[in-house]
């Protein structure tokens, strides 16, 4: 028997969901977001959420216990450079005078500019960065490191096994592999039923990636939730876009906005914070 009652808030996203199940099954997929406004969409999202904050006190803390010798990190698909920055600025007033190398990976010429602005703003003479404009299948990386992350950047990846093999091969000898990835929850399920497909496969999630750790056969040393919300209340248009990863028809922004009405927490009035979880994955070169 269901413990969900009548009309409840999860009985109502259920209907909701299953609603906009029915609506696209055989539709034509809906238009990807442009690449030229994605990074600004982005970071009006991130605006809305605590998540970045938690992922940056989350490796903060990780690159702390690294030591306080020279540091090297790559940072696959790292945008504007936002949260590589601080994580940066971090390392660089914990042990002053430590060499420190920061690399970023992005498909996106726009965000490793962007990238590369904030780098060089910390006006750090310790600190050696450097951006590519790629995949991470085509990158000309060709050194080690200490770190290599991926911060929401797995989803796009054609085969998660053999990203998670390449990027250990990139590592020195007690480095470490960290891969920040959100589940199927409430958001998420927006993003399995709405977003159109990538280069032939749909986008991955922490299930995908945690099997994906097994058929590689690379042992993980932990896997740690960090629990963030977004307050969506306010979010325009294009951030709702960017909160599904796809192009909304007029038609369906009603339906997307009552679900995510729906699976929100309670919160001061006005407020529609949904729940925003990451699966933080971490694995070491032994």
């Amino acid at each position: 028997m269901s413990n969900i009652a009548p009309n409840s808030p999860t009985d109502t996203a259920a209907v909701l969901i299953d609603g906009l199940r029915a609506v696209r099954r055989g539709a034509a997929a809906l238009a990807s977001l442009p690449p030229e406004s994605y990074a600004e969409h982005h970071a009006a999202f991130e605006m809305l959420s605590d998540q970045r904050g938690l992922i940056a006190e989350h490796f903060a803390g990780r690159l702390a216990g690294l030591g306080n010798g020279p540091l090297s990190v790559l940072s696959v698909g790292c945008g504007d450079g936002s949260l590589d920055a601080r994580l940066a600025a971090g390392l660089l007033l914990q042990v002053p005078g430590r060499p420190v190398r920061y690399v970023g990976i992005d498909p996106w010429i726009g965000s490793a500019e962007l990238f590369t602005a904030r780098m060089v703003a910390l006006e750090a003479t310790e600190l050696d960065s450097h951006a590519y404009v790629a995949s991470f299948d085509d990158s000309p990386v060709d050194e080690t490191f200490d770190v290599v992350m991926f911060v929401h950047s797995m989803y796009y990846v054609a085969d998660v096994a053999a990203t998670l093999r390449s990027a250990l091969n990139l590592l020195r000898p007690g480095g470490q592999l960290w891969v920040a990835v959100a589940p199927t929850a409430a958001l998420n399920a927006l993003v399995e039923v709405l977003a159109p497909p990538l280069e032939g496969h749909r986008q991955w999630f922490s299930a995908d990636v945690e099997k994906a750790f097994v058929a590689a056969a690379i042992d993980l040393d932990e896997t740690v939730t960090l629990d963030a919300l977004v307050d969506l209340s306010s979010a325009s248009d294009e951030v709702l876009d960017f909160a599904v990863q796809a192009r909304l028809t007029p038609e369906l922004r009603g339906p997307v906005r009552a679900y995510l009405e729906a699976v929100s927490v309670p919160g001061a009035v006005g407020e529609q914070r949904v729940p925003h979880p990451v699966d933080v994955f971490a694995a070491t070169v032994r």
